[in-house]
């Protein structure tokens, strides 16, 4: 059995490290690749810079600026450093026994009408996905979406009750265009470090008590955001490899358990 999993959100999501911790293959994992239609063998640096037309993009570097965002609907691992999909597809396998094909669909510094229908970001998901779909042999598993999104829309300063209205349209949009499975979050980190990070975190909280179709993965951003060995030293408000390698496993911990067979 194959499981498909969506990984999408901002720049922690693409993998915004320090360093590349392990670059070896994960047995029984692959990862699909929309510019060249192929799935192949999955391991960091993961994910694909892609470009609004869909084809192959270029690797962000600091001196891009906003210029990269301009010309590329989706980001792979920044720096070609570690991501949490690795450890996360790792421990997910082990506990699980399922196969898995991981999607990246990820762009750093976007809020989340980006992903949205209407926005780049949720036709792309949709494509990529499908696509995805179609090149897995006799597909039959569950279709999950990891989230780890909300820092821009704190930047923003949005409110609790417009992210939570948001956040369920947005589900609801991807239950529709790819019949996803469940719409699974790992909760926000401290981005702003004030009120405006509370709105988003306490958000996503409701929406996980409240709709069983969402599905909390882990709260523990917010404590490793205290911890100086789980940041990256060079990015404020990112996680480092040891933090993201954490979060993935924690929370394909708890995916595992709530899987639907």
């Amino acid at each position: 059995m194959t499981d498909v999993i969506v990984f999408s959100g901002q720049s922690n999501m693409e993998g915004q490290t320090e360093k590349l911790l392990d670059a070896s293959v994960v047995n029984g994992a692959y990862e699909y690749k929309y510019a060249t239609d192929s799935i192949v063998p999955l391991c960091d640096p993961f994910g694909e810079n892609l470009k609004y037309d869909g084809t192959a993009g270029e690797a962000y570097e600091d001196y891009m600026g906003m210029s990269w965002h301009a010309k590329h609907v989706l980001g792979g691992s920044a720096y070609g450093n570690s991501t949490l999909i690795i450890p996360f597809c790792r421990r997910y396998i082990k506990k699980t026994k399922r196969n898995v094909i991981a999607v990246g669909a990820a762009k750093g510094a976007e809020t989340i009408e980006y992903f949205m229908r209407g926005g780049k970001g949720h036709d792309i998901i949709v494509k990529k996905t499908k696509a995805a779909v179609n090149k897995t042999a006799d597909f039959s598993g569950n279709i999950y979406l990891v989230w780890l999104q909300g820092e821009s829309d704190a930047i923003e300063a949005k409110s609790r009750e417009v992210y939570l209205s948001q956040i369920k349209q947005m589900a609801e949009e991807l239950k529709e265009d790819i019949d996803l499975t469940r719409f699974c979050i790992i909760r926000v980190g401290r981005f702003t470090n004030d009120e405006r990070d509370d709105k988003i975190i306490e958000a996503q909280d409701t929406v996980c008590k409240t709709d069983p179709f969402f599905l909390m993965l882990t709260d523990e951003a917010t404590e490793l955001n205290k911890t100086p060995e789980y940041m990256n030293p060079y990015a404020a408000g990112h996680f480092s490899a040891l933090g993201l390698k954490k979060l993935g496993e924690d929370a394909a911990e708890t995916l595992a358990n709530s899987v639907i067979f």
